[in-house]
């Protein structure tokens, strides 16, 4: 798989390890994690030369106030962490000359381009005790920021953001060896719309925490970050494949991954295939790709899907086709069997003919491939009626079904009462 990672001159040249193994308690630092808003929207209107060429000038730019003291690193290809070291109103004075600079229009050829900058920002070791422990938090800081901020400064206050106390809760909680037993799946519903009955079921992560059950997808932030999202999917994988087999179900079961991770998410499914292939029919399993368009290249991909269903016909699919700024290319290169259309897709219909049209389109293209249309996001009978009239073949969506947890998982009484809380504490302020 190719990825088109940006070619960035750093000023610092000593590793992270080793700088930080320079700072103790006794030296304050202001760690801040700058985020460029909406960076992918520019890589998608301009191009992979012009969004490298922006990163380098924010770097220059950046450099011009890092000291020989200071650290500075590109991380998660398109942000930046910066250390500033001394005394810490000094830090902070020296943090907004940055912000001004970087904020200054950037020229490429002959167009002015103005970013928009959401900085995180930690003071060690007031906020925290342990440099590592400030650096961890201050990426989920900013990640919890995206969620709910737009540009700005934003320091770590305690009282201000809650946001920590519960942050370092769940962390511990994901570390403890009892967490697997704390996931479990829930299924949603995938119905064919010519019979009126089920056809598979997506699989859908739940975690047990804090006296509620949870969205996995709301601490996915927090499980990518310590590496914990593929043994978390390990874990709900091998516990619906084995509720599928004790209770003969028959229906197809849909699994999502994310494609940064696909061979990641190839050796694993290999791995759990092995030890099914003989008792579950490996052809009622499908593989949903989803955020498929941020790569250039699908030729990759593509071979090792055809490998994948030669040798255990397992089937594939295309999640959250229109959303964001996916394309045609992800549609007419892959070898699927599904093609999920986004809800927002779907949405835009309403107000805008021409969205009909090309759904419309889509779904008669998709005849000629052999491949199956999934509305998503069904949640009125005006949505059910608008899919089944542009030729859509199967629905899902809470007017369909809600996912849910099969009382196998939910050994106690309290638990099944329960139901789901979809509000997070962990990003509520």
């Amino acid at each position: 798989m190719k990825y088109l990672l940006p070619k960035i001159k750093m000023v610092s040249t000593q590793r992270r390890g080793n700088y930080f193994s320079k700072i103790d308690d006794k030296t304050p630092c202001l760690i801040a994690y700058i985020d460029i808003m909406n960076f992918s929207f520019l890589g998608f209107k301009y191009g992979y030369r012009v969004t490298n060429k922006i990163l380098n000038i924010i770097c220059e730019r950046i450099s011009r106030y890092v000291t020989k003291d200071d650290f500075l690193e590109n991380i998660y290809a398109d942000d930046f962490i910066l250390i500033l070291k001394g005394q810490l109103d000094e830090c902070e004075k020296k943090l907004l000359k940055i912000k001004e600079e970087i904020e200054k229009p950037i020229r490429i050829d002959n167009e002015f381009i103005e970013l928009n900058f959401r900085i995180a920002v930690i003071r060690y070791p007031f906020d925290f005790n342990d440099i590592q422990e400030a650096y961890n938090y201050v990426i989920l800081f900013c990640k919890y920021l995206k969620k709910q901020k737009g540009p700005g400064i934003y320091f770590l206050d305690e009282f201000a953001f809650p946001i920590l106390k519960k942050l370092r809760k769940f962390t511990n909680f994901i570390l403890t060896k009892d967490f697997p037993k704390h996931l479990m799946p829930a299924l949603q519903g995938i119905w064919d719309l010519n019979t009126s009955e089920v056809y598979g079921y997506e699989v859908l992560s739940r975690i047990q925490y804090d006296g509620k059950i949870y969205s996995a997808s709301q601490f996915m932030d927090v499980l990518e970050y310590f590496k914990m999202n593929l043994k978390s999917d390990e874990i709900i994988i091998n516990k619906a494949l084995q509720y599928k087999l004790e209770t003969k179900d028959q229906h197809v079961y849909f699994f999502n991954i994310i494609p940064k991770f696909f061979y990641q998410y190839v050796e694993l499914i290999t791995h759990i295939f092995k030890n099914f292939k003989n008792s579950i029919d490996l052809g009622q399993i499908c593989i949903e790709l989803t955020e498929i368009s941020e790569f250039s290249e699908f030729e990759d991909i593509n071979n090792t899907i055809l490998k994948l269903k030669e040798k255990y016909g397992i089937k594939f699919a295309i999640d959250d086709f229109g959303s964001g700024y996916s394309n045609l290319n992800v549609f007419t290169t892959l070898h699927v069997d599904f093609l999920k259309i986004d809800k927002e897709l779907i949405d835009k219909t309403i107000n805008e003919p021409i969205t009909g049209y090309l759904l419309k389109s889509i779904s008669e293209l998709s005849l000629f491939r052999n491949i199956a249309i999934i509305g998503e996001g069904i949640d009125s009978p005006f949505k059910l009626r608008l899919i089944n009239k542009i030729g859509f073949d199967y629905g899902q969506g809470y007017y369909l079904s809600k996912p849910e947890i099969p009382t196998y998982f939910l050994t106690d009484e309290k638990d099944q009462n329960k139901g789901e809380d979809t509000n997070l504490p962990l990003y509520k302020l």
